[in-house]
């Protein structure tokens, strides 16, 4: 995944595999400003899920995006028991990648943290100024709260070179 800041958030769609994607979900999608990635497999849509969200939270880790995560939206599915496992295992290891499903030419949260999105308006959206400290964190550890560096601190750590240890000055003995 290497879009730019201002492209389009990207989001797994979970389709058949013997049936084309409908183009209303796609219209659904870019309204929401999410550009797809297709799996045809529940499994595969999990992981990629899961990739997706790592990506985006290191991205706002480095304010590029604004940390949200489009998540995982199911189309009607042939097998709904590969998809009911899939989403009760999404349900105890990755509870905060929404989930959603297409039905009439809309999107319906399916799990708490797509609910959670539905709520964010334009409004709530953050214009990034460059002077505002970055955040550090550790994905890993979402109990710690973030510590704020300023740019110039995050390129210090980041770019400037060790100073080599001071040497002696022998005129100074």
């Amino acid at each position: 995944m290497s879009e730019g800041p201002n492209d389009m958030l990207t989001c797994v769609v979970l389709a058949p595999l013997d049936r084309q994607v409908d183009v209303q979900l796609y219209a659904a999608l870019t309204e929401r400003g999410w550009t797809p990635r297709v799996e045809h497999d529940p499994r595969m849509a999990m992981a990629e899920a899961c990739l997706v969200r790592r990506e985006l939270r290191m991205r706002a880790a480095w304010q590029l995006t604004s940390g949200q995560v489009p998540g995982l939206v199911l189309a009607p599915h042939p097998d709904p028991d590969d998809v009911d496992e899939m989403r009760t295992s999404m349900a105890r290891h990755v509870p905060d990648i929404p989930i959603w499903s297409f039905h009439d030419q809309q999107l319906d949260p399916l799990n708490e943290s797509a609910r959670i999105a539905t709520r964010i308006t334009e409004e709530d959206v953050v214009t990034l100024d460059p002077e505002t400290p970055a955040l550090v964190f550790h994905p890993g550890d979402e109990d710690l709260e973030p510590e704020p560096l300023s740019r110039e601190e995050v390129s210090m750590l980041l770019h400037d070179p060790t100073p080599p240890p001071e040497s002696p000055d022998p005129e100074q003995s």
